[in-house]
């Protein structure tokens, strides 16, 4: 997914992965690619919608997600979620958690 960027291994990749299926399973989902992002190793990156809503922003809105260092055309509206997660101390960006 175009601007969505989470460490394999971690337990937040875990949690990603397994709102990602909740949300999305069962969904007509609309992908739309963007002509600045380059797909050269062969995967394709796209942005997900699920009616207009765009799935790709809801990830970092949650904090379950970072925006990568790579040019987008959405980039902005991805780093204004990324900055409110981190006000709010949502999934990756959480400092008062305790490590188990």
């Amino acid at each position: 997914m175009i601007g969505v960027s989470v460490p394999e291994s971690s337990s937040i990749h875990k949690k990603a992965v397994r709102y990602t299926k909740s949300q999305l399973d069962h969904q007509v989902v609309t992908v739309v690619s963007d002509p600045q992002v380059e797909t050269d190793d062969g995967h394709m990156q796209a942005y997900v919608y699920i009616g207009n809503f765009m799935f790709n922003t809801d990830l970092v809105r949650i904090g379950y997600a970072r925006v990568p260092d790579i040019q987008f055309s959405k980039r902005q509206e991805f780093m204004r979620k990324q900055q409110l997660a981190k006000q709010r101390n949502y999934g990756r960006w959480n400092t008062t958690a305790t490590a188990a």
